[in-house]
């Protein structure tokens, strides 16, 4: 047979797969459509998987493998959202003098402070934080810089605004040297922080106004002993640092034998670990979604094609009259429902791109679309396909043709 004759054979073929599939087309976009959501379920997931990985390293590249974070109040309280307000200046005096710091961070947040400029507004956190807060974060700047020592020191009302605030309140133009409200203060914008994206959980980090702190305390709060965080640097081994900061934390808060933290510590690697069992749990989600995807789309999809089959009985056995092999009979249902499923990823795939990008921009959700989408979305559909089809298509193939047309 020539290359001709089977290119010829090849495009009848698909030609009568796809005037069977529109003589059928309510039942195939039904089929269709639950495949289609399937994939598009799983789509989602392993978008969000992706995103927060690639966000989650982005942070511990940015804070560092050398990074310490201590914050106010215990386990318990953070996990309720109780604020509980226990580190001190004398805290961050204590840890600075523990081997191995060479950078020490102070910072007092104080959350949804309404910014006012002209007639906008905008509602954010504002960090008071020490000169150092820019270059410990690594957190470079669009125009404008950090303020300077003199600043701090005289509680000066100067502000760097995050990538977000300056959209809410300038979009587009030219902020520095303009004077914002804060609250009721009045403060001059002197940078605006290069943009970072939205944080793999919790609120956009670019949406942020940083201040003094001592402008913070004395002028926006009136806070005069405590702190929200520490942000500290080591050259040491992390986990050995940590555990000094502890012994030194609980001597300073008077904490004795079993009486638990009042105060909370991460490291860089905290954040990788925490990822990682996420991750895992979403994976495993992701597989038990993906069965039962299979099997209801499977189910479907199979039940359609036995109720087809007993519809398309006379035609099956008038094609083996004239020739049709039980193999050919085989192949022509599981591609039918094959081409199917494959449409269904195609679609699950696209509208999970729509959605993915749409959940990114009205909630800050990290979505990252990549290859290893694709392949195990193409590879679901075409398991469903293959697996719900073979046995529909192996009853059609027995068919006898005689007792077929007789009906």
């Amino acid at each position: 047979m020539g290359l001709f004759q089977k290119i010829s054979q090849g495009r009848e073929f698909l030609e009568e797969i796809f005037k069977i599939l529109y003589y059928y087309r309510g039942r195939v976009v039904f089929s269709f459509a639950g495949v289609a959501l399937g994939i598009l379920s799983i789509c989602i997931i392993i978008t969000t998987i992706e995103g927060a990985n690639k966000k989650a390293k982005e942070v511990f590249e940015a804070l560092g493998p050398d990074s310490i974070m201590v914050f106010g109040g215990g386990e318990r309280q953070r996990a309720a959202r109780t604020r509980i307000s226990t580190l001190t200046f004398r805290d961050a005096d204590a840890l600075q003098r523990i081997e191995g710091i060479y950078d020490l961070t102070k910072v007092y947040q104080v959350r949804n402070v309404t910014m006012r400029y002209r007639e906008k507004k905008w509602q954010t956190n504002v960090i008071g934080a020490t000169t150092n807060y820019f270059e410990s974060f690594s957190w470079g700047f669009q125009v404008g810089s950090v303020f300077t020592g003199d600043d701090y020191d005289h509680a000066e009302a100067v502000c760097v605004i995050g990538s977000k605030v300056y959209n809410e309140l300038f979009s587009g133009e030219d902020a520095l040297g303009k004077t914002i409200l804060v609250g009721k203060l009045p403060a001059k914008v002197i940078g605006v922080l290069q943009e970072r994206g939205g944080a793999a959980a919790g609120p956009n980090i670019d949406d942020r106004v940083i201040m003094p702190l001592t402008t913070v305390m004395s002028r926006i709060t009136n806070e005069k002993k405590y702190l929200g965080s520490i942000r500290l640097k080591t050259n040491r081994d992390p986990d050995r640092t940590v555990e000094d900061v502890r012994t030194v934390l609980r001597t300073n808060h008077g904490l004795q034998g079993t009486s638990e933290d009042d105060f909370t510590i991460r490291s860089s690697k905290d954040i990788l670990k925490f990822v990682t069992v996420i991750s895992g749990q979403l994976f495993l989600f992701l597989g038990l979604a993906s069965i039962v995807a299979l099997v209801v789309s499977g189910f479907v999809l199979a039940n359609l094609f036995y109720l087809t089959i007993q519809e398309r009985r006379k035609d099956i056995g008038i094609r083996r009259a004239y020739g049709a092999s039980r193999k050919g009979i085989l192949l022509s249902f599981l591609f039918e429902s094959v081409l199917i499923t494959l449409m269904g990823g195609v679609a699950g795939i696209l509208l999970s791109v729509v959605l993915g990008g749409t959940f990114e921009k009205l909630f800050d959700i990290p979505m990252l679309f990549t290859y290893k989408v694709i392949v195990f979305a193409m590879t679901f559909s075409f398991l469903t396909g293959l697996l719900s089809g073979l046995r529909p298509a192996l009853r059609a193939s027995r068919i006898e043709p005689i007792e077929a047309i007789r009906g």
